[in-house]
C-alpha cells in the first residue's frame, strides 16, 4: 500500500511551485493583452513573476506540507 504520510519529493515540490508560479505569469499575459498595455514589457514582466514566485510558491508549499504543524 502507498505510504500516505510521507513527504513529497523535493523535486514535485519545485514542480508544483512552477506550475502555479507559470499560471501566475500567464495570467499576468492575459490580462496585459486585454488591457492593450504596451507589449514591450510583457516577457519580461512573465519571466520575472516565474523567477519570484517559484521559490515564494516552493518556501509555502514546503511549510505548509510539513505533518504535525500547527495549522
Amino acid at each position: 500500500m502507498t505510504d500516505h504520510t510521507a513527504a513529497p519529493s523535493t523535486v514535485r515540490q519545485w514542480l508544483k511551485a512552477f506550475y502555479g508560479a507559470l499560471a501566475g505569469a500567464l495570467g499576468y499575459i492575459i490580462a496585459e493583452l486585454i488591457m492593450q498595455h504596451d507589449t514591450t514589457w510583457i516577457l519580461p514582466g512573465a519571466i520575472g513573476i516565474l523567477v519570484v514566485l517559484t521559490p515564494i510558491i516552493f518556501a509555502i508549499n514546503r511549510h505548509g506540507g510539513r505533518r504535525g504543524s500547527n495549522r
